[in-house]
């Protein structure tokens, strides 16, 4: 029984301490079409966080080889990393929060470049997030589903953080802007 005690005292440890992260690790990342991928890579591992962080992404090629279009340092290390239809990697939140509110959602269009670095009251300004604080945040992650969609128009593509209700900011990833109706209001 003592021995059945201490095994489970171990393996609830690491959820007793949920406000505390393991340190991040290298991850593979694809498109729900199978055609882009990419690599998170974080550098300068310390304890439970990484200072910095590089990334890769790539193509799959019609001969199966895979094509690199960019490799360089990320803006933060996030906490998790999604790929657009088109190729557009967008970094969610930072690991363990560090940077508190600062590179809630980073863009990046397939050559690379940052097409938007996005705070978290950028991001939910309009929104409430009450689930975004739950374990010492602010983190998206907590309280938002993302999705994509193009709205009937496949050259533009937008990232859609969505809460229980369905409700929550549309990122255009081509401007990094909200998405606004007729009326200059954001959707959601």
């Amino acid at each position: 029984m003592r021995r059945f005690a201490l095994t489970l005292l171990a393996a609830l440890s690491p959820v007793a301490a949920a406000t505390s992260w393991v340190k991040p690790t290298p991850m593979l990342v694809a498109t729900d079409y199978g055609n882009y991928g990419f690599k998170f890579l974080p550098k300068a591992v310390g304890g439970s966080s990484a200072k910095e962080s590089w990334g890769e992404l790539f193509q799959l090629q019609a001969d199966g080889t895979l094509k690199t279009l960019w490799k360089h340092p990320l803006v933060n290390t996030p906490a998790r990393v999604l790929i657009g239809p088109r190729g557009h990697v967008v970094t969610l939140d930072n690991w363990g929060g560090e940077n508190g509110t600062m590179h809630a959602v980073v863009i990046y269009d397939p050559t690379g470049k940052v097409v938007a670095d996005l705070n978290y009251s950028q991001v939910t300004s309009g929104f409430a997030c009450a689930r975004c604080n739950a374990a010492g945040g602010p983190l998206l992650t907590l309280a938002y589903t993302p999705k994509y969609t193009s709205y009937g128009n496949a050259d533009e593509w937008f990232l859609l953080l969505r809460d229980d209700k369905g409700r929550g900011p549309t990122i255009s990833l081509r401007t990094g802007k909200h998405k606004t109706d007729w009326n200059g209001k954001k959707t959601n």
